[in-house]
């Protein structure tokens, strides 16, 4: 037997029949409430996720989808992790890793459980994310403290946006605070006379009641929150020790 014979029964030539096995893998897009036009949509980054997977010869089986939905939010990767399990991926992708998480502590916690199941976390346009290592967990950790620090830094600023917006008396959100209503002019906030005298009747009953009692007795007086509901204690815990509604003056809006 010649030795191109043998090269062609046993070497490359069977190796070429057997087919490649195609990886399975498993799409994840995310845009926050404090995402604008300016930012990459979600269809954006789905072709993107799907370019990578194409490119990548990979089966992309589903794509799950949070839209207006923070990055600190752990429980989508609780979904995340489900749908692995599911379609039995080997990775994930997402566009960029802020897409993923903006929370650290849970994104580190997130990548060990999937590296721990043999499944690899990929961004779109850049490759695995890499933790193995003590070189590829500092980059990861830096890069997603740095998305945490972005996260709260909004958060500080969308807090103190409101909070002046509030204390001028002008209109910081779609439903006014219990107690006030939107002016005519659509922008200031004026006192609700109606809400404004439960209030007062909340905060005299308040003393030696529980919260649970406080929502008792009002609906036993046919007081009710705006959805016709009784209060929840919750509520009536806000509305009660709150000082910025309760010191709030009858001349917002002047």
């Amino acid at each position: 037997m010649t030795r191109a014979a043998l090269v062609t029964r046993g070497g490359p030539a069977q190796a070429s029949r057997t087919p490649a096995v195609s990886l399975t893998a498993l799409g994840y897009i995310r845009r926050s409430k404090e995402s604008s036009a300016r930012t990459v949509s979600l269809e954006d980054q789905r072709q993107r996720i799907s370019d990578y997977c194409r490119a990548q010869s990979w089966t992309l089986t589903q794509v799950i989808t949070d839209d207006g939905v923070s990055g600190g939010r752990r429980e989508r990767l609780d979904r995340i992790a489900a749908a692995v399990g599911e379609h039995r991926a080997r990775a994930v992708v997402v566009y960029h890793l802020d897409r993923f998480a903006r929370d650290v502590a849970g994104m580190l916690d997130a990548l060990r459980s999937l590296s721990r199941r043999g499944v690899e976390l990929h961004v779109a346009g850049r490759g695995r994310v890499e933790i193995d290592t003590a070189t590829g967990f500092l980059m990861t950790g830096v890069e997603g403290l740095m998305a945490e620090h972005f996260r709260r830094l909004i958060g500080e600023k969308t807090r103190d946006a409101l909070a002046r917006l509030r204390a001028l008396g002008r209109r910081y959100c779609n439903i006014p605070p219990y107690g006030y209503r939107v002016a005519p002019d659509g922008l200031q906030l004026e006192p609700e006379p109606a809400e404004q005298g439960t209030l007062v009747l909340m905060r005299r009953l308040a003393p030696g009641r529980s919260y649970r009692a406080l929502a008792a007795e009002l609906a036993a007086r046919g007081i009710v929150a705006r959805c016709g509901r009784p209060f929840t204690p919750m509520t009536l815990y806000r509305l009660v020790s709150d000082r910025s509604v309760r010191d709030t003056p009858g001349r917002v809006g002047r």
